[in-house]
């Protein structure tokens, strides 16, 4: 079931991704040019951002800032902040306590985490839009990032071609407009996509996580089974008609995935914006950081957008939003820390 939530508004959305990068030569050298540009081919992603001693605070800081300075906002408006990560920079405090620090934020503030991946930049929205509607808060940064390159197995050419470390930053505020939401959660499928944690006592008592494991075929059997005909069904119940959707702003996996959930969805490839070729899969960061890259050109300040995201749990989350009156802020390069 769908829902909708009025009286908020999407005022500006900023991203920041890191200096350093890896290229299919580095990966070449690693793994065999054949196989490299094989993958390549498919992906669309001929270069990853990585964020080597950056953390995801590092990150979200700066996709903040620069949209402070960029929209000119007074952090000191700022009610709360929801911050989506995978690679949060401690288990305790929650990030987004440090990253409110960080920003010197004020300490009235509502601030929380959410473990969330490809979906949650839908997670996100939907946390700040209920803050704002509930009469908590007037003004919410929704902030999402991952190093997730820490995580990859650097043998593990199926992923390490893929994934990319990027942050952005989203500002809601009290409007005039309205978003829609629609979510769908399956549990059974955490075997195909995910990261464990030891618990087990050492005598250091050190939480271990392993490497993120991907199953390819399943994560993208799931995408193009369930994807199209969740977005299909929330245009139904939200009363949308989808000669006016102007652009579906999809998970930014792969070219690939993108190009075939077009297909599904009967639409025009046009109308699935792509941004992956410079910065890879960058998980819940990569609608809002495709946004982005998109800021010059100002095609998706629209109405009737709709937004899905989609990937562990396995989970996918929709939205239907508009951007007409967003500033859309250039990527920023965060520069690389010194060793």
């Amino acid at each position: 079931m769908s829902l909708s939530i009025d009286g908020v508004s999407i005022r500006a959305l900023s991203a920041a991704i890191p200096e350093d990068v890896m290229t299919l030569g580095d990966f070449a050298a690693l793994f065999g040019e054949k196989e490299v540009q094989r993958i390549a081919k498919s992906t669309g992603i001929h270069q990853v951002r990585v964020a080597n001693r950056l953390s995801t605070v590092d990150l979200c800081a700066a996709a903040a800032r620069a949209l402070f300075d960029t929209a000119d906002i007074d952090p000191a408006s700022i009610d709360g902040l929801v911050l989506v990560t995978q690679t949060p920079d401690s288990l305790m405090p929650a990030s987004s306590a440090l990253l409110a620090e960080r920003l010197g934020l004020k300490k009235a503030l509502a601030a929380f985490d959410l473990n969330f991946g490809c979906s949650g930049y839908v997670y996100g929205l939907f946390q700040a839009a209920m803050l704002i509607k509930a009469g908590g808060c007037r003004r919410v940064l929704v902030c999402t990032g991952d190093v997730i390159s820490k995580l990859l197995n650097p043998e593990d050419r199926h992923v390490r071609l893929v994934f990319g470390d990027a942050a952005t930053c989203t500002l809601l505020e009290s409007g005039d407009q309205a978003l829609g939401f629609a979510f769908n959660t399956d549990g059974a499928g955490a075997q195909y996509l995910n990261t464990a944690l030891d618990y087990t006592p050492s005598v250091t008592s050190r939480v271990q996580a392993s490497g993120l494991y991907m199953d390819g075929g399943q994560v993208m059997n799931f995408a193009l089974e369930k994807v199209p005909a969740a977005i299909n069904a929330f245009i139904r119940e939200q009363g949308i008609d989808p000669e006016r959707v102007p652009f579906y702003l999809l998970h930014q996996a792969n070219k690939f995935m993108l190009d075939y959930l077009a297909k599904k969805l009967g639409v025009a490839q046009a109308k699935v914006p792509i941004e992956v070729a410079d910065v890879g899969n960058t998980g819940p960061s990569s609608i809002p950081l495709m946004i982005c890259k998109r800021h010059a050109s100002e095609d998706l300040r629209q109405d009737n957008l709709i937004a899905c995201g989609f990937g562990v749990g396995l989970s996918i989350g929709i939205a239907h939003l508009s951007l007409r009156d967003a500033h859309l802020i250039a990527p920023v390069e965060v520069p690389a820390l010194p060793n």
